[in-house]
């Protein structure tokens, strides 16, 4: 996959790159969901919104421990309190966003060792010397290096020949993915973050996938869109940890749609949330739509088919169990090819697709994905 040139005049522009093609598990790789440990049950079908006719898919249930390391609690019981409408929360909760310079995974991203990285002209042993000061990544390069991907005649056991052999470009996406899921645990109030951020990468590489089988763009933007779709939620518990861990649980246990919980004690949902941080750090239009309608790709007015694909690549992050967002896949979402994202898809690549077949064809990608996230959990 290409890498994409992004010119940006925030210092976003020289941190975010697009992440590598997932590396095939070796022998023996497990593929355990990323989430919690999970338990698959049939779906009722939903009413068809395309038109579309699919066969129910089997999805997994999120188990509540997804839940429980996020908003770091050991129980649910007594934790989700009734929401109470604070007239005065819209008007707080703006000045607080408007206050808000950045938030710990994306700071990570700023530090000396992936600044080094992104030089045009970065040496090799200058990438060897910075990666053998951290230990998680110097193992991830070296089994990176030996995966059935890369497929080397002789095992890879020093770290300038793994680096050669996969190029600066792949380890410094690698260390971003690391250092995020890393400082996702250092969340304000306690949260623990680092199953949205697997989400999120998670998200990010499906989106990539799809529009790779969609169209060529090599100067696309997609993967740091859908890396922040959900970046709200994140911005929100920032602010307002208690509430939030509130608000949390008790759309867990069917109070109501987060996004209406989130409207009525914080006076906006993570979507706006979402959209003022990414307006106030001067990140890309790209990124400002996929945040406000990757739940609504029609009512994008730029880059609709990029937040078409994000909308249908969270979709599949959530029904695989990759990662855990802080919301379930409701049983009202449909079926893949019954997303409304679709429509938006065929407008602007004028011609029907076939939905289920691209799903089908998905599938071997989604295992690798899966091997290679938790390969980088594991390193966390």
């Amino acid at each position: 996959m290409s890498v994409l040139l992004l010119h940006w005049r925030s210092w976003w522009a020289r941190l975010f790159g697009a992440v590598e093609p997932a590396t095939t598990p070796g022998p023996g790789a497990p593929s355990e969901p990323l989430s919690a440990p999970q338990a698959e049950v049939p779906t009722e079908k939903s009413a068809v919104a395309t038109g579309r006719k699919s066969a129910p898919v089997v999805r997994p249930k999120t188990d509540v421990s997804s839940l429980l390391e996020t908003v770091n609690l050991r129980s649910l019981e007594n934790a989700a309190a009734p929401v109470v409408a604070d007239p005065s929360a819209r008007e707080r909760t703006l000045a607080g966003l408007r206050d808000l310079k950045q938030i710990p995974a994306l700071q990570s991203l700023a530090q000396g060792f992936l600044v080094a990285m992104n030089q045009p002209q970065v040496a090799i042993d200058e990438v060897v010397e910075a990666i053998g000061k951290d230990a998680a990544l110097c193992v991830r390069v070296l089994r990176m290096a030996n995966s059935v991907l890369v497929s080397p005649d002789r095992r890879i056991e020093d770290l300038e020949t793994a680096v050669q052999m996969l190029g600066v470009v792949r380890v410094r996406k690698t260390a971003q993915a690391l250092f995020t899921l890393r400082d996702g645990k250092r969340g304000a109030g306690g949260f623990d973050w680092r199953h949205l951020w697997i989400h999120a990468l998670a998200t990010a590489a499906i989106a990539e996938e799809l529009e790779k089988r969609l169209r060529s763009a090599d100067d696309s933007q997609i993967h740091l869109a859908a890396l922040l779709h959900d970046v709200g939620k994140i911005v929100l518990s920032t602010l307002a940890p208690d509430d939030y861990r509130g608000l949390l649980v008790r759309a867990w246990n069917d109070g109501g749609k987060l996004e209406e919980l989130e409207r009525e004690r914080l006076g906006v949902d993570h979507r706006e949330a979402g959209v003022v941080f990414a307006e106030h750090n001067r990140l890309p239009e790209i990124v400002v739509q996929a945040i406000a309608h990757h739940h609504c790709p029609e009512e994008a007015t730029a880059y609709r088919l990029e937040v078409a694909l994000i909308a249908l690549a969270n979709y599949l992050s959530k029904a695989h169990g990759l990662g855990f967002s802080g919301a379930r896949l409701g049983e009202d979402e449909g079926e893949f090819a019954d997303q409304p994202a679709w429509i938006v898809v065929e407008e602007v690549c004028g011609g029907r697709l076939d939905a289920e077949a691209i799903e089908t064809q998905m599938a071997d990608f989604l295992v690798e994905l899966r091997a290679d996230l938790r390969g980088l959990r594991e390193s966390v």
